[in-house]
């Protein structure tokens, strides 16, 4: 039996593994981790290691569906669906105008290089600003946040030369990202302890990581502003700031300083539910190890203050100077994205929220993150002039993934036109009009484009070096397929809509840099060739990395901060008018934010499984051998006081909707908490089916109260709630 490995990229989740495909005898049989990858060495997640049975699961769509008027769906070719959406489209833009369509793209839209860029392209031709994503469910305090600090010219300190790292929220040895760079995330711990940095975890639940750091904070949720504001006032108070930094490059320090000034230890420990003498104790190393990054995870911005949280994070990695200055030499200037320039100077505060395309609910606006998605099932339902009424979802699966579920399976149903692109019949699927069949990641090339702009997405992460890999499609599509990469879609409707597609090079800074292509409709690109029209501005062009297929560190450079502009007076804010009322406000809140506790004695928190990906995975035979729902975790303590056991099948009720859940003993979980996975579940007729497919959090928040003001993002963790056995 002939034995052959191949190299490639696995696009399960953001981390992008390189890996390789073994074959015998031509056919392809298992993923393994790639050693000869410089970055990540033989590392694979199990995730990862199931790229083949996703792409030969008996559930995949071979074929794009059709939904008819008795709402079967049905197969249609490929061609006559882009041609029949392509009508649909023009008819409603024609009739509503532009804002009428609009464009969502969830995490897995991520898995083709070239889908972002056409799609944006599409959305432009046909002028509406429509685009949305879920980014904006997520993190999106991180871009909003950066907005109003303003931004210093030159990397942040990084977690390979760190004495210390804190993370809030952030479990990156399940989640694979946030808080670490991107790579062997086990490894980068044990190589920073090993060395002697010191590790702050601040999470309500002793996490995978919070069982290695140094230092463990373990408070009430929802309280992380609180605690960054606490940590702050110490550092003032002892003055651990590091003052020639502040008084050169940054404003809003004196701002800072009084709004923290109520932040007392004691008042912040009893607010959070931890000893005074830890927040003391994380102050003081993290501001005194000289040399470090603060970062924080999904967690805290699902859990109220989002924005606060980050802005603050912010906040005290400028207050302790964790910037890098002139001379230092840049690890990382940029790959496949135009070369950094590293300066040692701060662009101020920039357009942050409110700005662009308005809502017509709740005053929200396009942001610094993007449109605010939490607004878009409200945008679809309102009645009235520019009501979105056409959807096209790419890779994403807003029934289980977007808050409020029932707004959003009655906005689903509402739409003139549901357009999925999918690998299978997923929850949103099953309510389209149309479902495009689409290829898995093995069968289109891939290259780490986007690994490379998250070291400008926010502090902890992107590569620790400069790395690049490009990978070629590995496998053909299963016979008697009709699949199609999500970015022909767009192509081949707006040829039918007679609209250019205009793409731009890749650029840091917003505009493309170099010449813009606009795509020829009489010959259909390639992906590889959409990938070498996106790189035209690479540092290191795409040619040369193809010539390393495991990937490659770029490393012969000597890139150094260069010295501030003479006269540059460009300044960080720290001291946002608007933020630090925002957190004075918070000292007037109930301790630990916990209102009506008696009727909602518990909080929901959300947390990461090893084995899914948002909606992704939980179909897969071999991440379905522990799991196949997701449980409602909780400290033992609380089980016994309620008198449940492994297994017990419970009622979790908000104040505005209930799921079920099956609870499972947890002792990592804080007493008072309940700590479960989201995106999980169906529609409501199947959650009889929840020992098979579990439960959606997302039906527990309302998406129209107790929101950020400025992204729109409602409270998806951190969700007051009551616990109550149910019997069947």
């Amino acid at each position: 039996m002939a034995t052959q490995s191949r190299p490639t990229i696995c696009r399960f989740c953001f981390n992008a593994c390189g890996v390789l495909v073994d074959f015998d005898d031509g056919e392809p049989v298992r993923v393994r981790g790639d050693e000869s990858n410089p970055v990540y060495q033989g590392f694979i997640c199990i995730k990862g290691q199931q790229l083949l049975e996703a792409r030969n699961h008996p559930e995949r769509l071979l074929r794009s569906m059709k939904r008819g008027d008795d709402g079967m769906h049905r197969p249609i070719a490929s061609e006559k669906a882009f041609a029949e959406i392509a009508d649909r489209l023009g008819e409603i833009r024609d009739k509503y105008g532009p804002r009428s369509i609009a464009t969502y793209a969830g995490t897995y839209s991520v898995a083709n290089p070239a889908t972002a860029a056409i799609s944006t392209a599409w959305l432009k031709a046909l002028r509406s600003r429509m685009a949305f994503s879920s980014n904006t469910i997520d993190q999106p305090g991180k871009a909003v946040a950066q907005a109003l600090h303003g931004a210093w010219m030159a990397p942040c300190h990084d977690f390979m030369t760190a004495r210390v790292a804190m993370l809030f929220g952030a479990n990156p040895l399940v989640a694979m990202s946030g808080g670490l760079p991107q790579g062997n995330p086990g490894r980068f711990v044990t190589d920073a302890l090993a060395r002697g940095m010191e590790l702050i975890v601040v999470d309500p639940r002793r996490t995978e990581l919070a069982q290695r750091a140094t230092l463990h904070l373990q408070p009430r949720p929802g309280e992380d502003a609180a605690l960054l504001a606490g940590m702050l006032h110490v550092i003032f108070a002892e003055g651990l700031e590091d003052a020639e930094f502040l008084q050169e490059n940054v404003a809003g320090v004196g701002e800072l300083r009084a709004a923290v000034a109520a932040f007392t230890p004691k008042a912040v420990a009893e607010r959070a539910g931890i000893p005074a003498d830890q927040l003391v104790d994380a102050a003081r190393r993290f501001a005194g190890a000289g040399r470090g990054v603060a970062s924080a995870g999904t967690g805290p911005n699902m859990s109220g203050h989002g924005t606060l949280v980050e802005y603050l994070l912010l906040a005290i990695n400028t207050v302790c100077g964790r910037w890098m200055r002139a001379g230092e030499r840049v690890a990382n200037p940029g790959t496949l994205v135009p070369q950094f320039m590293a300066k040692a100077q701060a662009f101020g505060p920039y357009r942050a929220y409110g700005f662009g395309e308005p809502m017509r609910v709740r005053g929200l606006a396009n942001t610094a993150a993007g449109m605010p998605t939490a607004a878009l099932a409200d945008e679809i339902l309102l009645e009235g002039e520019g009501r979105v009424r056409a959807l096209i979802s790419i890779g994403g699966n807003p029934v289980v993934a977007w808050p409020d579920q029932l707004k959003t399976i009655e906005a689903m149903k509402k739409l003139d036109l549901l357009v999925q692109l999918d690998i299978k019949m997923s929850a949103t699927a099953k309510m389209a009009d149309y479902v495009v069949a689409t290829k898995v990641p093995l069968e289109m090339p891939g290259m780490t484009l986007l690994q490379d702009f998250l070291t400008m997405y926010s502090q902890g992460f992107g590569y620790p070096q400069s790395y690049a890999q490009y990978a070629p499609a590995l496998l053909d599509t299963p016979d008697g397929s009709d699949l199609v990469e999500d970015w022909e879609l767009f192509y081949e409707t707006a040829k039918r809509l007679k609209v250019e597609l205009v793409l731009k090079p890749v650029s840091l800074t917003g505009p493309g840099q170099g010449e813009p292509t606009t795509l020829d409709f009489a010959r259909k690109p390639t992906t590889a060739e959409l990938c070498d029209l996106l790189t035209k501005t690479a540092r290191v062009p795409l040619d040369e990395v193809k010539k390393h297929p495991h990937g490659a560190v770029f490393d012969d450079h000597d890139i150094r901060v260069e010295a501030k502009d003479d006269g540059w007076d460009g300044r960080l804010d720290i001291g946002n008018e608007v933020l630090m009322t925002e957190l004075v406000d918070i000292t007037a809140e109930q301790v630990g934010g916990r209102a009506d506790v008696e009727t909602y004695p518990f909080r929901l928190i959300s947390r990461r499984m090893m084995t899914a990906y948002n909606s992704s995975g939980r179909d897969l035979p071999r991440l379905r051998t522990k799991w196949k729902h997701n449980p409602a975790f909780m400290n033992p303590a609380d089980l016994a006081r309620l008198q449940l056991g492994a297994g017990d099948l419970v009622e979790i009720q908000s104040d505005h909707s209930a799921i079920f859940g099956i609870v499972e003993p947890d002792d990592t979980v804080r007493e008072g908490l309940v700590s479960m996975s989201h995106s999980f579940g169906d529609v409501p007729e199947h959650d009889g089916d929840l020992r098979a497919i579990g439960s959606n959090t997302g039906r527990l928040t309302p998406v129209d109260r107790d929101y950020d003001p400025y992204t729109g993002l409602p409270r998806m963790s951190n969700i007051p709630v009551r616990i109550t056995r149910c019997e069947a």
